[in-house]
Order: C-alpha cells, then structure tokens, then sequence
C-alpha cells in the first residue's frame, strides 16, 4: 500500500490512554458516532459496507487512520472504549462479545489466553508483521505470537514543572520530597503505585515478599500528606494548569503534557522503570475475523503506523514506521528511552492470587 507520508506534529485535544475508571458512556458513543460521521456516507450506505467492530481505550488511535482504513477497505468501523483492563475482560470473558479487534494490556494476555478468550493469528494475512522490533516480540504471556502483535508500548514515568523544581531529576526522588508537599500527584492504582514505591526502594518491582511489600506500603505511607491528589485521568491538566509541580503517570500522557507547557518535563527512571506493551488480539467468535486481520495488518504498515504513533505519542514498536517518524518524536527519550535504561526496565507480571497483598497495601494507604 502507498500510505501517505506522516505529517509533522498535530495539535489537538488528547486524552489518557491508561486512565482508569474515567470516560462516561455518552461520550464513548459520541466518539463512535463522530467516526461514523466522518465518513460522509448515509445509513442506506452505511447498512451496505462490511462492519468491524474494535473495542480500545479512548483516543489510542488516529481517526483518520480509520477513515482511511473505511474506505480502503469497504468497511464501516464501530469503534467502543474502554475505561478499564477489567472492563475489558468482563466484555470478552462471555465468549460473546461481538467485538472483532481489541487491545489488552500484557498484564490481561494471560487471563484472556488462558480461558481461550482470543482466536489465533493467521499470519498469511499479516504480511507487514515482519516490520515489528523483535524486542517486543515472544513475550512470556505469548512466547510465539499466536494469539498477538504489538501496537504500542510505554513506560511508567515522572514528570515536573521546572518552573518550580530546580534539582535535576533522574529517578522518583521528587514524589516523595517533603518540600512540594500539596503539589504532587499520584496514580490511583494499587499495582502501578505499589510497583513505583518497590523500584525507589531498590527492590523487585514483581515482589510479593510480605517484607518488601511491608516497607512500599510504609513509604506509600509517607507520602500520603504530600499528595495533592490521587488520580489516573487528571494529571495532565493538573501539570499544565501549574497546579501540580511533581507527576507520576504513563509516560505518553505526560509527553502530550510536555507539548502544551514547554516547562513540563518527562523522565524515566535512569535506573529502570515499568515498561508496558499493549498487543492486537482478535478475540474467540469474532464475527467479521478475515477483516480484523485486514484491520491489524493495516494498523502495521510503517507509514500508518507512523500516523498513529505521532497521534498517540507512545512508542511504536514497529521498527520501519519509527524511521519515518520525525525527528523530534523518535529522538526524544520521553518516548524512546535510552536503550540501557529500557535494558534494566521490567514488565509487570500477571501475578494471579499473588495481587491480594499488593491491593491490600493500597486498601490501607487509601484509608
């Protein structure tokens, strides 16, 4: 396919990929309904064109990379949001969800391959697979890409005004700093939290061990009179405004922050951080399957994936579409970390029973 070159940086209003518990119903449908708009055809048309129905997290993909996707492919793409990886899961978990396309986070991939929630891939029609960064392939929930392909990855990252601290940042020192108590927000999430607090302490990021667990949760402790508010959709806005001067979020979210306030900046954690991948699945009995693949492999040719990078503003795992970005997005090391700071991140693992003590540390930080 001859896809457009990408185009230099756009301006718009964007949202929070890995926001919890935070978009209405309404507006869900009105995004849903705004692609339906959009691509100028009338209901008569509309009942003509094939149906594919994908199911992701609010803005994590380039409208007019859908439209383009439409009419290329005769097709009319109904496209729901998720607040949620649970919400997702409870979708799926009935085996009828009449979803066609989603995009689980690597913590949901065992959950959802385990109880046989996703089809496998036929790679015949995934011709553009081979332009994916092998570093994020073979993952321990997919060992041999059966069941997924990779459509973005990030990190957990900190960021700061440095119209108010000075310091030079390298780790998460700033969000336990008793000197911007009242302006430091935090994520309000046990795992991501937990898993920031256990990385400042040096300590294994997975851990359940009841000590280490012990001594997040007094660290976490600490840090409540400081915070200004615990939030997992507001922090952009609370950066931007200058309300909040210290950050804890997903590392693309503050990058979008960091363009709308040139004071803003964005870290990771020199010594390694949390790193994400979120993958393409085709889940069990999806109705319209030969398209869904149409859908994916369309998602992993280089110049759309490009597109679709340089809306999000996460990291593009495919290798071909990253040379085209331009130069601001894919030299900038808020989005792209060095290669020795990814080399000492860590995934976070599905740990089963194993979160009841990480979510009962957060119970009682909270409380």
């Amino acid at each position: 396919m001859n896809s457009p070159q990408p185009s230099t940086h756009r301006k718009r209003e964007q949202l929070h990929r890995r926001e919890f518990g935070r978009r209405s119903f309404a507006l869900s449908m009105a995004a849903a309904g705004a692609l339906t708009l959009g691509t100028g055809c009338n209901r008569e048309t509309n009942e003509r064109r094939h149906r594919l129905h994908v199911f992701n997290w609010s803005d994590y993909i380039d409208p007019d990379v859908l439209a383009e996707f439409e009419a290329t492919h005769d097709a009319l793409v109904v496209y729901d949001n998720y607040a949620s990886e649970t919400e997702l899961e409870s979708r799926l978990v009935t085996g009828s969800s009449g979803y066609d396309v989603v995009f689980p986070s690597d913590r949901t991939m065992d959950l959802l391959i385990s109880r046989k929630l996703v089809e496998p891939l036929d790679y015949a029609r995934l011709t553009n697979a081979s332009h994916l960064d092998p570093r994020f392939l073979g993952h321990e929930f997919d060992l041999q890409n059966e069941f997924s392909l990779p459509y973005f990855w990030g990190t957990v990252a900190v960021a700061i005004r440095d119209d108010f601290v000075s310091e030079k940042v390298v780790d998460f020192a700033p969000l336990f700093d008793p000197k911007y108590r009242s302006r430091i927000v935090a994520l309000d999430d046990a795992e991501n939290m937990v898993a920031v607090a256990l990385l400042h302490l040096g300590l294994p990021m997975n851990s359940t061990d009841p000590e280490h667990l012990r001594l997040a949760g007094k660290l976490l402790k600490s840090q409540v009179p400081l915070v200004q508010a615990y939030t997992s959709d507001a922090y952009k806005e609370k950066l931007i405004a200058g309300d909040a001067w210290v950050a804890v979020g997903w590392n693309g979210d503050l990058r979008q922050a960091a363009d709308e306030e040139p004071h803003i900046q964005v870290i990771n954690r020199a010594q390694g951080t949390m790193v994400w991948l979120d993958s393409m699945v085709i889940p069990s009995g999806a109705p319209h399957a030969e398209l869904a693949h149409e859908l994916i492999n369309f998602l992993l040719d280089p110049a759309i994936a490009a597109r679709n990078a340089e809306f999000v503003h996460f990291g593009s795992p495919n290798t071909a579409a990253r040379a085209l970005l331009p130069d601001e997005l894919k030299n900038d090391t808020a989005i792209y970390p060095p290669d020795d700071v990814i080399a000492k991140s860590v995934y976070l693992k599905s740990r089963g029973a194993g979160i009841v003590p990480v979510e009962q540390v957060w119970r009682e930080v909270r409380s």
